[in-house]
Parts: C-alpha cells; sequence; structure tokens
C-alpha cells in the first residue's frame, strides 16, 4: 500500500510540474505574441510615417514646380505692372539695404539710359567717392562732438 501511495505521489507531483510548465510556455508564449504585435505596430507607425513624409515631399515639389511653371508662363507686362505697384515696392523695403541697392540700380540705369553722355563706369566711380567723402564727414563729426549722443544733440541744433 505504501508503494502505492508513493506511486501516486510521484504522479500527482509529476502532473503538478507539468501543468507548471505548461502555464510557464503559455506565458512565454503570450508575451512574445504581444512583443511580436508591438514590433508589427511599429513598423507600422513607421510605414506610415515614412508614407506621410513622401506625401508631403511630393506635395512641396509640387508646388514648387506650379510656381515655376506660373512664371514661366507670366506675362511681360504683368510683372512691370506688378513692380510699379506698392506692394513690390513695400516688398522690397521689407529687404532693408536690398531695397536701397535696387533703387540705386534703377536711378543708375535710368541716369545712363536717358543720358547717353554719362559713362557708367565713371559714375559708379564718382558714387564711390561720394560715399567715402560722407563716410569721412561723419567720423570728423563724430569725433568732433565726442560721441553719438553730442552728435544726436549737435544734428537737433542744425
Amino acid at each position: 500500500m505504501l508503494g502505492c501511495v508513493n506511486e501516486k505521489l510521484i504522479e500527482n507531483l509529476k502532473n503538478k510540474e507539468a501543468a507548471a510548465m505548461r502555464r510557464i510556455m503559455y506565458t512565454n508564449h503570450r508575451r512574445m505574441l504581444v512583443m511580436e504585435e508591438k514590433v508589427l505596430c511599429d513598423l507600422e507607425k513607421f510605414e506610415k510615417c515614412a508614407a506621410d513624409r513622401d506625401h508631403d515631399k511630393k506635395k512641396a515639389v509640387a508646388e514648387v514646380d506650379q510656381l515655376r511653371k506660373k512664371l514661366e508662363t507670366a506675362d511681360d507686362e504683368a510683372i512691370a505692372r506688378y513692380k510699379v505697384s506698392a506692394e513690390y515696392k513695400g516688398n522690397l523695403h521689407m529687404y532693408g539695404a536690398e531695397y536701397l541697392k535696387a533703387a540705386i540700380k534703377m536711378t543708375k540705369e535710368w541716369l545712363v539710359d536717358d543720358h547717353s553722355e554719362i559713362d557708367p563706369d565713371e559714375f559708379d566711380r564718382y558714387l564711390r567717392k561720394r560715399r567715402a567723402t560722407d563716410l569721412a564727414a561723419q567720423k570728423v563729426k563724430v569725433t568732433n562732438h565726442g560721441g553719438v549722443g553730442s552728435q544726436l544733440a549737435g544734428s537737433l541744433d542744425n
């Protein structure tokens, strides 16, 4: 009888061990499935982001191409009207010094076109000389008045 009890205990232990192993294997299997789902979800997100970036890039390229086509087909007269408009002058003014450079260049071109006796190179030399004398005069004025504050006070007197 004792042998029969021992055999039942051993068999019972084996069954419990087998059940525990099955639970461990099932748990590990579930963990693997969850990890696989996470990896697949991450891959799907990555593919979606890549597709969105490609779509945005294609959209940007299409917009640039569309603008290029508009510029290529733009009527010269419409461009000239835009350049005369206040919007164009405002846009030029936003760029600060670029506005002044454009104005000087347009004035120079206008002078040279209207007065053929003016040599463009000589005119450039004259502008450089004038700019140098203006800068020198400003330096002298600043040193005579002792600084910017004094210069401003002196300019208010004039």
